[in-house]
């Protein structure tokens, strides 16, 4: 009877290992905005009764079908941003939200021209064909359809969140007006400090941060699997 118990908790902690890895890699913001409940609800279970999971090994290859409730609701919700996009002027605001994956509160306020957006995502696209169905050609969609006699900046909708990586790309390039938040300042691009991870064990983020150290924008990049020595 132990040998048993001892088995099912092992195989509990296994698979619940590989769905959290797939809840944390898999699901953006938009699928916890709209189904944190379901999301934890599936996990709970799935954990709880991994031995009928098992027995349909693919659904631990690719658990997308444990969370389809979740991916349902998001789905529906981002498919109606891309077709109704809202009114989109000449001037674009962003304000990074919290970021999920390394808990990073960010200060920063972003300014763009709508143009600039357009020209980055154009060659981001063209570049990178595949990033056409993801955020970057729901934005493009948006920001082509733009009024350019519209001058009140129109911020970007939280859903969007990979317009982060086009935002790091325009602040570096010096096409930008940036705020700081916490310092209630406003900062030319060449203010702007670089302290970006290099090489770190596990997520290594590209940040932009004020000359007081405050951070501005935080970006995901790569995540490196190795053995901390420090």
């Amino acid at each position: 009877m132990v040998i048993v118990l001892y088995i099912y908790v092992a195989g509990a902690l296994l698979v619940a290992l590989r769905l959290f890895r797939h809840m944390l890699f898999k699901l953006d913001r938009y699928d916890w905005h709209y189904g944190k409940g379901h999301i934890l609800g599936s996990f709970v279970l799935s954990v709880v009764l991994w031995p009928l999971i098992v027995i349909k090994p693919r659904n631990l290859i690719d658990p997308t079908k444990l969370f389809e409730g979740t991916f349902s609701s998001a789905a529906r919700m981002r498919d109606q941003l891309w077709e109704n996009p809202p009114p989109c002027g000449s001037v674009i605001r962003y304000r990074q939200e919290y970021e999920f994956y390394g808990f990073h509160e960010t200060y920063g306020e972003f300014l763009f021209n709508a143009a600039d957006v357009e020209q980055t995502l154009r060659t981001r696209i063209r570049d990178s064909p595949n990033l056409r169905k993801y955020d970057e050609g729901a934005i493009l969609n948006w920001v082509k359809h733009r009024n350019d006699e519209v001058t009140e900046p129109t911020d970007v909708p939280s859903a969007w969140s990979r317009f982060q990586y086009t935002a790091n790309d325009l602040a570096r390039g010096g096409c930008a007006k940036v705020r700081c938040l916490k310092c209630d300042i406003e900062l030319a691009t060449e203010q702007l400090m670089i302290s970006d991870d290099h090489g770190k064990p596990g997520w290594n983020y590209y940040r932009l941060t004020c000359p007081c150290g405050h951070p501005l924008l935080v970006v995901q990049g790569l995540h490196l699997l190795m053995k901390d020595d420090t």
